[in-house]
């Protein structure tokens, strides 16, 4: 490059920085408030605190720019539960005002025992005021054993005694300290329960009268009471039922007869057998666990008269225990079932207690089930249930739930 051009980039460069530093100290200090910077822009009035003034706008068609000319939307109220079971959140409604204790469902209506005083009471099955069922008082009951017609039951206390108490007789008798595992006739004539002697010798299942009186020693038991569960068939077959474990895989289930009867025996997917009887005592409901499940309860449903017992014995794919399941027919079936069991709850099932349950709805002649009802209440937004029973016609759940205890109504229609 020649020195003369070299010369004249650098006075040009120069000349170009010295008229924009002088621009720029012209714009900070002597222009005038408010000009606009951008070609074009016309000024912006800069107010106190250094933000724009806001001036009047001129019309504005905020239809067309798709601004709405309607109050703002509240957002939507949370859906209401529907009245009867459709699939989803179901309103229930508390037919008693406090805890209703060990509470049966008969013909006659629900009966239960009211610890603040003491007394049991019958209330009907579309609520009101509940009566007394007896005058008499029995403080501190820990369990109660109704017979189906509800007249008569069996009373457990903390001190290991036990009453039986007719209550259409105002009858009262005391059953020996050594029972437990009380089951009533399907007709309420007999008492089949567990004597448990001191003695592995002395340890028996026992029918008898409701009052104890003409006692019957009808298996012995050894140190097996553990594995045996009594509970008196609906036909009057049989009065309880022994499990034997067969391997870390299964058990089987023998069926015990009053007259030393040799019935075919049930063999399990699964250990720690829990029965309840169909309503004919046709079937028998159980659950079982295993590794599988991850040893909690897995329903299964099985033939249980005669030559019959084993036959279509299968599993529900439902994880919820027997008891916290109603029959409405032979093929009909309503379970309260965890919408989350921990892990190992068929082992120790108080792993499960304040679960949210979920009402289903079990086909046992297409296997099917399906969920009908999540329960609801204006003070309670999720139900544990204890205790599930359903109106004779077919139309309406009931269930004690773990908090309240209270007896709650759901209407499947």
């Amino acid at each position: 490059m020649s020195p003369r051009l070299k010369l004249f980039l650098e006075i040009s460069g120069f000349l170009v920085v010295a008229a924009l530093l002088g621009w720029g100290l012209w714009a900070m200090f002597f222009r005038a408030p408010g000009a606009s910077l951008i070609p074009g822009q016309g000024a912006v009035t800069i107010g106190p605190g250094g933000l724009p003034v806001i001036g009047q706008g001129g019309e504005r068609n905020l239809v067309g720019e798709g601004v709405s000319l309607l109050e703002p939307e509240l957002a939507p109220a949370a859906s209401q539960p529907d009245t009867v079971a459709r699939g989803g959140a179901t309103r229930v409604d508390s037919l008693t005002p406090s805890r209703a204790d060990f509470s049966a469902l008969s013909a006659k209506g629900f009966n239960y025992y009211n610890e603040n005083d003491g007394r049991f009471y019958r209330l009907s099955d579309k609520g009101g005021e509940p009566v007394l069922l007896s005058d008499e008082v029995f403080k501190s009951v820990q369990n109660t054993t109704w017979s189906g017609s509800g007249d008569k039951a069996v009373l457990e206390f903390p001190d290991g005694s036990n009453i039986s108490y007719d209550f259409k007789t105002k009858v009262k008798a005391t059953l020996p300290k050594a029972a437990q595992d009380f089951s009533f006739s399907s007709n309420g004539e007999a008492l089949a329960y567990e004597y448990i002697g001191e003695g592995v010798d002395d340890r028996w299942i026992v029918a008898s009268a409701p009052n104890g009186e003409g006692q019957e020693l009808i298996q012995a038991l050894g140190d097996e009471a553990r594995n045996t569960q009594v509970a008196w068939s609906p036909n009057n077959q049989v009065v309880a039922m022994y499990r034997e474990p067969t391997s870390a895989l299964g058990e089987e289930v023998f069926f015990i007869g009053l007259n030393n009867e040799n019935f075919l025996s049930l063999q399990t997917n699964g250990i720690g057998f829990k029965g309840k009887w169909s309503p004919t005592g046709e079937q028998i409901l159980y659950s079982v666990y295993s590794e599988k499940t991850n040893y909690n309860p897995m329903l299964h449903i099985a033939g249980a008269q005669g030559d019959n017992i084993g036959a279509a014995n299968r599993a529900l794919k439902i994880a919820t225990w027997p008891d916290k399941c109603v029959f409405q027919t032979e093929t009909l079936l309503y379970c309260a079932v965890p919408q989350n069991l921990p892990q190992g709850s068929g082992l120790y099932p108080e792993l499960s207690a304040g679960t949210t349950d979920t009402i289903y709805k079990i086909d046992l002649e297409s296997n099917l089930a399906a969920p009908i009802a999540v329960p609801q209440s204006g003070d309670n937004a999720t139900f544990s249930i204890d205790n599930l029973m359903i109106a004779p016609a077919g139309n309406e759940l009931y269930f004690t739930d773990q908090v309240s205890g209270r007896i709650n109504r759901l209407r499947l229609r």
